[in-house]
């Protein structure tokens, strides 16, 4: 089941918490595990199953009064989204629909901001080898004139039919220079083996003038192909050894991971089950549908999820912003050190969730500016 809940997620915790103390909500004790007797009424319970004047909206809370507790004035939520359509995998590229989780039709979840809460900013880069042939060409006019064609053909300066005939006049002019490199290419192997076993190196290069280059362009295909003649060994006895150019080249940003770790303990059998349906919420949103189990496994892809760090007055502005994450790992353990759970009820003490996540939207300048 899909809504279309758009508005600021901390507003849902603040009116979820008003209506609970309009309507003074039963709050069981421990006691009514089997630790005691009786329950009493307070205000701070939350009704997260009817939410009021929200129709379509369940969100869970954990603890009770999130938000609204001095003790926990900030939060975290978790929004379930199904991607409807991609193109890419910059922010914005991208179209989600905000939907509804488990036989529950839970639509949110609030936890507490969890301890050691990080974020790392990498980005990718590398080395590779840059031959002669290569450096010629990129410092040839030809080149620097296609590559500005195709950056301004890219960057939507020149548009339409200008920006076609930009990037094929570009891409034409490269292919006409690299031939031109390759032809004089064959022509220094040529060179080479005219100049036999027993060639020198002056030798060889007397016959590479119709290659085209100048410089240490000429001694390093020059010396690349009498390396390769005359044998790795002969560079210690000439004095010398020849290698290709090394460049550093980008690779693009990567996607960035983040964990988080919840330790749940319930106060009250609400508590106790609010935390198994949001158990049920992160593993179920996080798993496949299966289409088909034919030939072949044909799975409908797991929901995504918005996460956002929140107080009473709205999104917190210091904490980095969180684009949409996939859920790749939900870990659970019950019991606490010593696996306990309460009489009458057999429901474990304690529950720990241990979740990871890989945001699927790459982060670029633009969105850092704007506290991603």
């Amino acid at each position: 089941m899909s809504t279309y809940f758009t508005g600021n997620p901390a507003d849902v915790i603040q009116r979820q918490n008003a209506s609970d103390k309009r309507s003074g909500i039963d709050q069981f004790r421990v006691d009514d595990f089997g630790f005691g007797r009786g329950n009493t009424r307070g205000a701070e319970m939350t009704a997260v199953d009817n939410f009021a004047g929200m129709p379509g909206i369940n969100p869970i809370t954990f603890p009770a009064g999130l938000g609204d507790d001095p003790a926990q004035p900030v939060f975290m939520t978790y929004q379930p989204k199904k991607i409807i359509s991609a193109v890419g995998g910059t922010m914005g590229d991208m179209n989600f629909q905000s939907m509804n989780v488990t036989k529950d039709a839970i639509s949110q979840v609030a936890l507490p901001i969890p301890t050691g809460i990080n974020v790392a900013y990498a980005q990718g880069w590398d080395a590779t080898d840059v031959n002669a042939v290569q450096g010629s060409i990129m410092q040839s006019q030809t080149f620097k004139d296609s590559a500005a064609a195709m950056k301004s053909a890219a960057g939507g300066t020149i548009t339409g039919q200008d920006a076609g005939d930009a990037a094929a006049a570009a891409a034409g002019a490269v292919a006409t220079k690299a031939g031109e490199m390759f032809d004089a290419g064959k022509a220094a192997v040529s060179a080479a083996i005219e100049a036999g076993p027993g060639g020198t190196v002056a030798m060889i290069q007397s016959k590479i003038a119709a290659m085209g280059v100048s410089g240490n362009a000429v001694a390093g295909v020059t010396l690349g192909v009498a390396g390769k003649l005359l044998g790795p060994a002969m560079s210690t006895a000439a004095g010398f050894s020849s290698f290709n150019q090394m460049m550093a080249h980008y690779n693009g940003p990567a996607f960035r991971n983040f964990s988080f770790s919840y330790v749940l303990r319930p106060l009250s059998a609400k508590d106790q089950q609010n935390i198994v349906k949001i158990v049920n919420f992160f593993k179920i949103a996080s798993a496949p549908s299966q289409i088909s189990n034919g030939l072949f496994r044909i799975y409908e892809t797991p929901y995504v999820f918005k996460i956002a760090f929140f107080s009473k007055e709205g999104e917190l502005k210091d904490i980095n912003r969180i684009a949409h994450c996939a859920c790749t790992n939900v870990s659970v353990s019950y019991g606490g050190d010593r696996f306990q759970t309460f009489s009458g009820t057999n429901s474990p003490v304690e529950t720990n969730i241990a979740l990871s996540f890989k945001e699927i939207e790459l982060i670029t300048r633009t969105e850092m500016e704007e506290g991603y």
